[in-house]
């Protein structure tokens, strides 16, 4: 379903749900976003990359040697877990771990799932110059390009008994420059331009954005219903 949405509906979501998990401290609800935001990830056939799982892992890690204490202060309440550990720092650092993993997946659902030319498209409708809306769009296709221009290469290698290593294809592929670049395109002295990947939204992107916004909404109700950002069940 997500990879249905528009680039420009997924960067708004991302926008959104990102809001919504720095504002609030609500443990029930940030948990909510980010089994959602599993669902999704699973739905499109994405998961969150080991080298991002071990990077909130040392993000809490850091937080935790650089003050043990400070569930503790923020709860106000002291209830002892493992040794000097508490339960009230064991629910923060599982706080922080929500809201890591709903803005680190719903990045991935952006960037992912988005075509290149449709994700530059969308940054340049929210403002982005096209100039580095189209590079930013450029850099998402340098993998796939490669793929294919070191298979070319590698098979002609192998005709010739020769071995071709991955980084003499790789200074090959970036001395050609055989694919379009800034030099030769006409870009005008307008902040806009038109998009043929463009594509205009439907309603299912309403819907997904009357949800994310939702979400916003929700967020800032807690802050009343709890008095406060923090969610404290130790009051």
């Amino acid at each position: 379903m997500f990879k249905q949405l528009t680039p420009l509906s997924k960067f708004l979501i991302l926008i959104l749900m990102t809001g919504t998990s720095l504002l609030s401290y609500d443990t029930r609800f940030l948990g909510l976003l980010a089994l959602l935001s599993f669902v999704l990830t699973r739905n499109s056939k994405l998961r969150l990359a080991k080298g991002l799982l071990l990077l909130i892992l040392v993000h809490l890690l850091l937080l935790l040697l650089k003050q043990p204490d400070y569930g503790v202060q923020l709860y106000h309440y002291n209830i002892s877990w493992l040794d000097d550990f508490t339960l009230q720092e064991a629910l923060y650092l599982l706080t922080i771990f929500f809201k890591d993993v709903i803005i680190l997946n719903f990045l991935l659902l952006f960037l992912l799932t988005s075509q290149p030319a449709e994700l530059s498209a969308s940054l340049n409708r929210v403002g982005l110059p096209y100039r580095l809306a189209y590079k930013i769009g450029l850099i998402f296709t340098i993998v796939p390009r490669f793929k294919a221009y070191y298979l070319k290469l590698a098979t002609a290698a192998a005709a010739q008994n020769q071995v071709l290593s991955k980084g003499q294809a790789f200074k090959a592929f970036w001395k050609t420059r055989h694919n379009e670049t800034l030099a030769n395109r006409h870009f005008g002295k307008k902040h806009l331009r038109t998009w043929y990947a463009s594509r205009p939204m439907t309603q299912l992107d309403r819907a997904a954005l009357l949800l994310a916004a939702f979400s916003v909404i929700i967020s800032i109700g807690l802050i009343f219903i709890n008095g406060g950002r923090l969610w404290n069940p130790f009051r």
